[in-house]
């Protein structure tokens, strides 16, 4: 509602204040005072990034100087974990806030249901401008991620292989002929981490710089001497070439940090509120459980666990590091609710950030933390399953693992016909999961809150179009076999 007054006949050193008392006149009736303009949001993804690889996670190399210096620059949350470790489903829970039953979106090869409320839509139907620069074969139009956004750019040549500066380029593009006057979200996604990891030079040698050979492992793959699945359940490679393909796997992760540099400079000479968000859609295994070099048929955490990152300058504390249980699902609902943004309702994630009660002291951060979560949950994939996995004991999904986690204990499901495995890992006393308490297949008493959390969790469903293709096409096959997916 507006509030007019009639014209008053008084003399012009009298009219500023009659027009400050209209404005306050019509701000008092409308109860709408002026409301500061939204931030902007930029969500970076990175496919295939383990947490424990990067320094403000306290990786030993250098692998991470410019992923690092965000970190100091916002608060980094130490124990979130994937909802499952697979891009399509992992990412479909970022950008939905909902576990892959509640996406539907439950094997690698499926799409994101359209009746999904995806993060672009509600960003749009609050006036920003949206755009996704992103690099992979299951992210390509027509999966579901395009999805409320402007733009959707995901070329063909970005879909396998190393392409960290030409997405980064594409993102500046964007920055520097974005709409005027308008807030954006902006979701960038790197592909170079994911098998196989054949950075160019220098990230080629930066981390192994001795190692002169014998390594054949990509050659023989390519030439049939070997297959994927031979690499990763029964791995041929001695101790040193395992080393060496983690330095390689290293040099991918310096590659992406190298490009994100100019992205992340670029942002922050940008006018206006903003919130960056960095994170990955999984982890990956390097060798831990003699599981080699792959992630999505196995629950151990070095696929689970991925980093995440928040900066929003005199909203989120800089330099704080949260220890609470998170997953996931938690993202989208804590982009919102820094956004100011109340639409999604009724999904499974929550804001790791809350406004505190009372409100935050003036020159304070203005978002705290909300408490951690009681469990994380997850659970496999089921399709393209190697046929080397010998702990995939039942076909399709009824195969699937799943595993509930209270931050100390972990227990980990397996079906095998007629029954299950069950795994039980102190994580204090045993962070690398390799001493199995679940003595002949029981879980001692006091851990049985921690598995009737894991059996509600559990089922078996394959969610809206999760079947694989009856057949796949020729160049399709090809790249599946490039990123290791297939033998």
């Amino acid at each position: 509602m507006v509030v007019s007054l009639p014209a008053s006949p008084a003399s012009s050193r009298n009219r500023r204040p009659a027009a400050a008392l209209l404005m306050t006149l019509s701000f008092a009736l409308t109860g709408c005072p002026r409301q500061a303009p939204r931030p902007s949001v930029v969500l970076i993804t990175v496919d295939t990034l383990r947490a424990d690889h990067l320094g403000c996670y306290g990786y030993g190399r250098d692998t991470s100087p410019n992923i690092d210096r965000l970190a100091r620059e916002g608060t980094l949350f130490e124990a979130v974990f994937t909802s499952l470790p697979r891009t399509t489903q992992s990412l479909a829970s970022i950008l939905t806030g909902r576990f892959p039953k509640g996406h539907g979106a439950r094997g690698l090869f499926s799409t994101v249901p359209a009746a999904n409320l995806m993060l672009a839509e509600v960003f749009k139907e609050a006036g920003y401008t949206t755009t996704a620069v992103v690099s992979n074969m299951f992210l390509k139009p027509g999966q579901g991620f395009e999805q409320g956004f402007d733009l959707y750019d995901n070329p063909e040549d970005r879909w396998e292989g190393d392409s960290a500066e030409e997405v980064t380029q594409t993102a500046l593009r964007f920055l520097e002929n974005r709409p005027a006057g308008k807030p954006f979200f902006l979701w960038v996604h790197y592909l170079d981490p994911h098998w196989t990891y054949d950075p160019s030079p220098p990230f080629d040698g930066r981390f192994d710089p001795g190692f002169r050979g014998p390594f054949t492992l990509y050659d023989d793959l390519s030439k049939g001497r070997l297959t994927k699945g031979q690499v990763i359940f029964e791995n041929r490679l001695d101790a040193r070439q395992v080393e060496h393909v983690v330095a390689l796997y290293d040099g991918e992760i310096a590659r992406v940090d190298a490009a994100l540099g100019p992205l992340l400079d670029r942002l922050r000479e940008l006018p206006g509120p903003l919130l960056i968000a960095f994170t990955s859609d999984h982890g990956e295994s390097l060798g831990e459980h003699e599981y080699y070099f792959a992630h999505g048929e196995y629950l151990y955490n070095p696929t689970l666990r991925i980093p995440l990152v928040l900066v929003m300058p005199g909203s989120v504390a800089p330099g704080q590091r949260l220890a609470g249980l998170a997953q996931n699902i938690d993202i989208a609902p804590t982009l919102l609710a820094l956004t100011g943004i109340d639409r999604l309702h009724a999904v499974d994630g929550r804001p790791l950030l809350v406004a505190p009660e009372p409100p935050a002291a003036p020159g304070a951060a203005r978002f705290a933390a909300s408490p951690g979560r009681a469990y994380v949950l997850a659970e496999s994939d089921y399709q393209l399953i190697h046929p080397e996995n010998r702990r995939f004991y039942i076909k399709g999904p009824a195969g699937k693992w799943a595993s509930a986690s209270d931050g100390r204990w972990k227990i980990i499901q397996i079906p095998k016909p007629g029954g299950e495995f069950l795994e039980l890992y102190d994580l204090a006393a045993d962070p690398g999961e390799t001493r199995n308490l679940a003595k002949g297949n029981a879980v001692p008493e006091e851990r049985a809150p921690l598995l009737r959390e894991l059996r509600r969790f559990v089922d078996y469903e394959i969610g809206p179009a999760g079947r694989e293709p009856a057949v796949i096409d020729p160049e399709e096959l090809r790249r599946l076999r490039s990123l290791g997916y297939v033998n």
